[in-house]
């Protein structure tokens, strides 16, 4: 039997669950769906397709879910709060949680969903029939016969000798913690986590891939980028003799001299890095080019006094990335490339450019194993190998807590802090934690993390498309803190 054969019978056999595929000839609105090009554009930048998986559940009724995709990966989930089905016409009737309304009904001769989206205007959707390997955006893992989704650990395999692997029953205390915590993750109580990745003592112990990622697909890791942006400019001024922080950020970009002002001419460095220059974040009206964007953000309005407040800052990161290009007169991915990422291994990447400008607050895209890389990197205060490859001073400086984000977190150089004297948001009263470790951590939009916990020696990393405005993004946090640290404390 050859492979397209074997998929389909396994396909044939997870039927009762999914209801992706049908013995019977005659056509049926059941199944996947994808919509057309040319209906999906209404949606606008940033959604490319629609999804749609509509099957029976174990009543036998008839329902819907849709995925926003961005290039085959979810950007996010259509929310839907109602299914109706007419089996006569053969129409779909769901109404998602904006109250808006898609009707879709089966073309049986050209075996097409004619479908209409009902909001402020009537719009076409129309779908077809999709590939079933995209089934795997909808579950975490492909379930059995019996519609299950059962855990089994395997220890990670040994791909080269950037990054060892051992098996996490020689680490954690608990094995059966180890086993109810998948189960939990398979249950999506953590959210729609896509990675999970444990490096313990140096070794990767644990590392698990959903819906339908592997080790073979990069991912966007957000503002995690500033992390590494931080990184970076530490080489950069070490290799620059650059590394008083405490200078004005005009004394970098003295061609810009004409832009200071008497608030402006004390930012400083270290300002720019715990996001507390003071910028308004208020767009400017022309887009970042070589030439003019450093330019466009120290031209930017102040919003409070240098040191004043922690402002959450994009500019202060691209002006980072400035300062890179400034110093080395080369964009940060030709840099990081050089002195960073092909000392740990780290061949793929992306790197996400605006008008010939590498974007320097989000737009990295790394495989979660390369992200434990540099967490494990900067675990080892920039050593890798033997080598210093970031200054360890550099490393120390930038994973201190400077200034408080909020009751939660606080903000070191573009790392964020964490330790029992930050309150506990999903506790309800709000408290700090008693037992908790100290912790830094790279944070990225929808569920992006590279959490470091010293006394521990490890790593974990994280990566997940959570991107609904509910929180859940965040909830990593205390999974890492309530669920997996404990299982690595000694008695």
């Amino acid at each position: 039997m050859n492979f397209t054969k074997l998929f389909l019978a396994t396909v044939l056999l997870v039927v009762t669950f999914t209801s992706c595929v049908s013995t019977n000839t005659t056509p049926t609105i059941e199944g996947l769906w994808i919509s057309t090009e040319a209906t999906t554009s209404q949606f606008g930048p940033g959604v490319q397709k629609v999804a749609l998986l509509i099957k029976r559940d174990s009543t036998k009724t008839l329902t819907a879910r849709a995925l926003f995709l961005w290039n085959d990966v979810l950007k996010m989930e259509w929310k839907f709060i109602n299914v109706q089905y007419d089996s006569i016409a053969k129409r779909i009737t769901v109404l998602d949680s904006d109250l808006d309304t898609l009707k879709c009904t089966l073309d049986v001769r050209n075996e097409i969903l004619v479908g209409i989206l009902q909001d402020n205007t009537e719009e076409p959707l129309n779908f077809v029939r999709a590939d079933e390997n995209i089934i795997g955006l909808f579950h975490p893992r492909i379930p059995d016969a019996n519609g299950q989704i059962i855990y089994r650990y395997n220890q990670p395999e040994q791909i080269d000798d950037y990054l060892l692997t051992d098996s996490i029953f020689k680490y954690a205390q608990d094995s059966l913690a180890v086993y109810n915590l998948l189960e939990r993750i398979l249950k999506q109580e953590f959210g729609r986590l896509e990675s999970l990745l444990i490096i313990k003592d140096g070794n990767l112990v644990l590392e698990e891939y959903f819906y339908g990622y592997n080790q073979t697909k990069l991912h966007r890791i957000n503002s995690c980028t500033k992390s590494v942006t931080s990184l970076l400019l530490g080489i950069a001024l070490h290799r620059n003799n650059k590394t008083n922080i405490d200078q004005s950020v005009f004394n970098f970009f003295s061609q810009y001299d004409s832009l200071k002002t008497p608030e402006k001419e004390h930012i400083t460095l270290h300002h720019i890095l715990t996001m507390t220059a003071g910028f308004s974040e208020e767009e400017g009206d022309e887009e970042p080019d070589p030439d003019n964007f450093i330019q466009n953000i120290l031209a930017s309005p102040m919003a409070t006094k240098p040191g004043e407040k922690f402002r959450y800052s994009g500019k202060c990161s691209n002006l980072l990335g400035g300062l890179i290009y400034t110093l080395e007169n080369r964009q940060a991915d030709e840099f990081a490339q050089d002195v960073l990422f092909n000392k740990l291994g780290i061949t793929e990447f992306a790197w996400e450019k605006e008008n010939g400008v590498i974007i320097c607050d989000h737009g990295l895209e790394l495989y979660p194993r390369d992200m434990a890389k540099i967490g494990l990197l900067v675990l080892n205060d920039g050593v890798w190998n033997g080598e210093q490859i970031v200054p360890k001073e550099w490393i120390v400086a930038s994973t201190k807590p400077y200034i408080a984000e909020s009751p939660f977190f606080d903000y070191g150089y573009q790392w964020w802090y964490r330790s029992k004297r930050n309150q506990c948001w999903w506790h309800d009263p709000v408290h700090g934690g008693k037992s908790e470790h100290d912790m830094f951590l790279a944070l990225g939009a929808g569920g992006q993390y590279i959490m470091v916990i010293r006394d521990l020696n490890m790593v974990i990393v994280t990566t997940a498309s959570d991107y609904n405005d509910d929180g859940i993004d965040h909830i990593k946090v205390p999974m890492v803190i309530e669920e997996i640290a404990p299982m690595f404390e000694k008695d």
